[in-house]
């Protein structure tokens, strides 16, 4: 599945691409924009935006309007409308940042890294186009705590 999300939902995002899907985004993307895109790129639209919904409903464009409540209320209802199962893999996970592919690194490869964790961590992915490192840290439980809170809220109905 690949996406292309509104300026109104850049954390959605993110979240998207760390699940390792294509996930356009651009805090300045135009609504004409955000169609054009996603009907030549064959992309799902995100957005809470009434009139973008409408629009894409017209055009035939795929949209799925996003609650605004929470990004678990997001994504449940985007994995639910596609059936798409919670799985993170960093093997498949897209760089937070820019959406490109990650893909795993030496420790030798791990330029710039804190020495600290150098010393602690043993894997680590890097960022093709972007050249940002990864790896597990304290960020990592707080992604594993939002996977957990996604999945019950999708088993819970």
């Amino acid at each position: 599945m690949r996406f292309i999300v509104d300026c109104m939902h850049g954390k959605l995002a993110r979240k998207m691409r760390i699940y390792g899907f294509d996930t356009l985004y651009e805090a300045n993307l135009d609504d004409d924009t955000i169609l054009a895109t996603a009907q030549k790129e064959e992309r799902v639209i995100i957005t809470s935006d009434k009139n973008l919904i409408e629009r894409a409903y017209s055009e035939r464009i795929p949209v799925v309007e996003a609650p605004l409540d929470s990004d678990v209320s997001r994504m449940t209802k985007i994995f639910r409308t596609y059936r798409l199962k919670p799985n993170l893999n960093p093997k498949h996970s897209r760089c937070p940042h820019c959406n490109s592919m990650l893909i795993k690194i030496s420790k030798s490869q791990a330029e710039g890294v804190p020495k600290g964790v150098l010393r602690r961590k043993r894997i680590f992915y890097k960022c093709e186009n972007c050249g940002r490192i990864y790896w597990y840290g304290s960020h990592w439980a707080k992604i594993r705590n939002f996977e957990e809170t996604l999945k019950k809220r999708l088993n819970d109905s």
